[in-house]
């Protein structure tokens, strides 16, 4: 199956505006011609398409993703299940009691590619267990020695 990205089809879109055959904007972009056919009609892309389908709105999503990416700043990445809890708990609030789907994390990991590398990745105990005044003192005296 061809990769393509948005930017891909755009281009193309823009190459039909200006008067190019669609087979050769498709062929030069790499994008299907079907796709490119049903954006020049007015087809929206795939994610913008299914957005009123999603449980969480955007600007929750978003909130959600901002979280994720502090909490990993502070050596604390969620893990999915916890993620999922959030989400829920997010949903119940608003009084929709339904349980999420059982990729419901997975795609929200697709549709914020930044958190992709964060999710589940925790600093070692034995990192943060070695991370002592004396240790870091230490590292401090060798690196004034190097320098």
């Amino acid at each position: 199956m061809a990769r393509y990205t948005e930017q891909d089809v755009q281009n193309a879109l823009a190459d039909l505006e200006s008067g190019v055959a669609s087979a050769t904007a498709a062929t030069r972009h790499g994008d299907p011609r079907n796709t490119l056919r049903g954006r020049s009609n007015g087809a929206q892309p795939h994610q913008h398409a299914h957005n009123d389908e999603q449980r969480l709105t955007t600007i929750q999503e978003e909130h959600l993703k901002k979280w994720i990416l502090q909490q990993e700043a502070l050596g604390y990445a969620p893990t999915h299940a916890q993620v999922r809890t959030i989400a829920i708990a997010v949903l119940k609030r608003q009084g929709d009691c339904k349980n999420l789907g059982k990729k419901w994390t997975s795609h929200f990991v697709q549709r914020h590619p930044a958190i992709k590398s964060k999710l589940g990745r925790r600093t070692s105990w034995e990192r943060v267990n070695e991370a002592t005044p004396e240790n870091i003192r230490h590292f401090f005296n060798l690196y004034e020695t190097v320098s």
